[in-house]
């Protein structure tokens, strides 16, 4: 009998990113985000802490709430898979990477890059 246990893997990590990255760049923090999105906050922190994987109609509801497609974050979470920094934080830790400081190291870098 499967005991139901997910086994973190670089995609999860980098589509946890990508949310949190498009987050961080739309200044809205977890709660906000599910109360615009009804994906409950226990649901998007087992997300953000790889307990868990989103299914589709998750991802479409976070996406809209986050006014932006879809695919977008896909993209994103794609090209942050293929990241040598990345790879090596995720294969280093498994789950050590801090999202929330990275998302505001992206911040950070995303206000710098419009000025």
């Amino acid at each position: 009998m499967a005991t139901g246990k997910k086994i973190p893997t670089i995609e999860s990590k980098a589509l946890s990113i990508a949310i949190k990255r498009a987050m961080a760049t739309r200044e809205i923090k977890g709660p906000a985000l599910a109360e615009k999105s009804n994906v409950p906050y226990s649901t998007l922190r087992k997300i953000f802490d790889l307990n868990t994987v989103a299914d589709y109609e998750q991802l479409h509801r976070i996406a809209d709430a986050l006014k932006m497609p879809l695919s977008q974050i896909i993209v994103d979470a794609d090209e942050l898979s293929k990241d040598p920094d990345i790879i090596g934080e995720f294969e280093a830790s498994h789950e050590d990477v801090d999202i929330d400081e990275w998302a505001d190291c992206i911040k950070i870098e995303e206000s710098i890059k419009t000025k």
